[in-house]
């Protein structure tokens, strides 16, 4: 049908043309502002995955009968141009407020597609109902991300966990003396501990340090993090799933999460955890295992993150002392977890120092 045609005999199908036309422009400009949000913030799996779905949005839109939405485009008539609320020319809240703006923009105008797509190309409605669903999981995710401080985890090098086997004046002045050498995360591991007395360490370990230079993360237990304003939380291949640990705590809680093998660190970058760990590298006292990953492990790790487009933090972790430590350098990593090279050395802060210069030796 020609336009002249509908214009006069089908009104409403030229409406519903504008309609769709208006509405794919408006989502794929939304899922580009997204798309680019993920990529400048180096989130690159959200990145991806925005990528993809506007090619899903593409395919699906492919069926359309182009010729017909340009010829019924007619923007300088559009009388929804002049109608727009003062909260539309502000953005107060920097880029938090553009990925809002741009997630309302995609859902909403993703849902308008789905049902006129119902009434003029019914078989492409439900891959637009997919991609609709799809960007509500992935707008959630890129919002959250940007709650969290990742730019602090970025600068992070050393990280020590701190076990509650002590006083706890004793612990808070531990903590306190690496905070200042230097240690960039605390995480507070004991597994022998109740609830409450993990409560009251870690509390003691959050008024310890100055939160500029040291934040302190809580091992396994998400009802710890929410019950004393802890920067995140750890887990492990066994415990809580990484969805399933996001929707226990606050939004801008950092997570954590062990790797052991390099198909755990794809589904890591995948899942859109903080950071990961990656052992054990050499046999530990801290924690016994019947297998290490040991160096080769890291190697991989070193050429898989950039491979992935990823800028995903990775600490070495398990047995790793200042003895060892160039080895680890020598893998490209830079990064490490430790436990009794530092928590249980006869000089801590001194201990911690010491690791630091030696990371950050050139050459």
């Amino acid at each position: 049908m020609k336009l002249e045609d509908l214009t006069t005999h089908r009104p409403d199908l030229l409406a519903s043309h504008r309609m769709l036309d208006a509405n794919l422009n408006r989502c794929f400009e939304g899922l580009r502002t997204l798309e680019d949000i993920a990529r400048f913030r180096d989130q690159s799996e959200l990145q991806r995955r925005y990528k993809t779905l506007r090619h899903q949005l593409q395919a699906a839109a492919s069926q359309w009968d182009n010729e017909l939405l340009l010829a019924s485009r007619n923007a300088h008539a559009d009388v929804g141009r002049e109608t727009k609320t003062a909260s539309e020319a502000l953005r107060s809240d920097g880029i938090a407020d553009i990925c809002e703006a741009a997630a309302q923009r995609v859902q909403q105008s993703l849902r308008c597609l789905e049902e006129v797509a119902k009434f003029l190309y019914p078989d492409s409605s439900a891959a637009i109902e997919s991609t609709r669903y799809q960007a509500y999981d992935l707008n959630a995710m890129l919002l959250l991300s940007l709650q969290r401080d990742l730019q602090f985890l970025d600068l992070a090098q050393l990280y020590v966990l701190a076990h509650c086997q002590m006083p706890i004046q004793a612990f808070q002045e531990r903590v306190r003396d690496i905070s200042r050498a230097g240690v960039s995360i605390i995480q507070i591991r004991d597994k022998r501990l109740d609830a409450q007395d993990l409560i009251r360490y870690t509390r003691a370990a959050i008024d310890a340090v100055d939160l500029r230079q040291t934040r302190i993360i809580v091992n396994d237990r998400a009802d710890i993090v929410q019950c004393t304003d802890a920067w995140g939380l750890h887990v492990g291949q066994t415990d809580l799933s990484v969805s399933q640990s996001r929707s226990l705590m606050r939004a801008n809680c950092v997570l954590g999460l062990s790797t052991h093998d390099v198909n755990q660190v794809k589904e890591a970058i995948a899942s859109g955890v903080d950071y990961i760990g990656c052992g054990p590298t050499f046999p530990s006292a801290t924690k016994p295992f019947d297998s290490y990953a040991g160096l080769d492990f890291l190697k991989e790790v070193s050429a898989l993150i950039p491979n992935a487009n990823s800028k995903l933090p990775a600490f070495a972790i398990g047995g790793i002392d200042l003895s060892n430590l160039s080895q680890l350098i020598d893998c490209g990593f830079r990064r490490v977890a430790v436990s009794k090279a530092v928590w249980e050395s006869e000089l801590p802060a001194r201990a911690a120092e010491s690791m630091l210069m030696k990371l950050n030796q050139v050459g």
